[in-house]
């Protein structure tokens, strides 16, 4: 019997094809996360990570990405200032449903609020 093959694991060669998915990207959220919780304990702030992306709280140079649901908040126009992405959550969900990094510009807060006033 092959000893190579039945050492692998797919669950694990899987954890592996999806820590691809967002590598090198840093994300912080702004008014995602409801205010007393704990983001690191968020499911969003999870999936970005099981994605391969690196979250943070605070914005800073290497941060690459803006995950917020106004573009009002200080760190989304933080954003702008620096030409950083700004994209509302279903950038991370299309990202863990499809299984690929999805194109910034179909997930920008002008989008989701186009969204949101054609299902009022």
């Amino acid at each position: 019997m092959d000893e190579g093959i039945s050492n692998r694991d797919v669950r694990l060669m899987l954890k592996q094809v999806r820590k691809e998915i967002l590598k090198g990207c840093k994300i912080v959220f702004s008014r995602v996360f409801p205010t007393k919780a704990k983001p690191e304990d968020h499911p969003l702030w999870k999936m970005a990570e099981e994605l391969g992306a690196t979250c943070a709280t605070e914005v800073d140079a290497s941060v690459t990405h803006v995950v917020a649901m106004d573009v009002g908040t200080e760190k989304a126009r933080w954003a702008v200032r620096e030409k950083k992405y700004v994209v509302h959550r279903g950038w991370i969900d299309a990202a863990n449903y499809l299984w690929m990094k999805q194109p910034e510009e179909n997930f920008g807060l002008e989008q989701l609020k186009k969204q949101l006033t054609e299902e009022e």
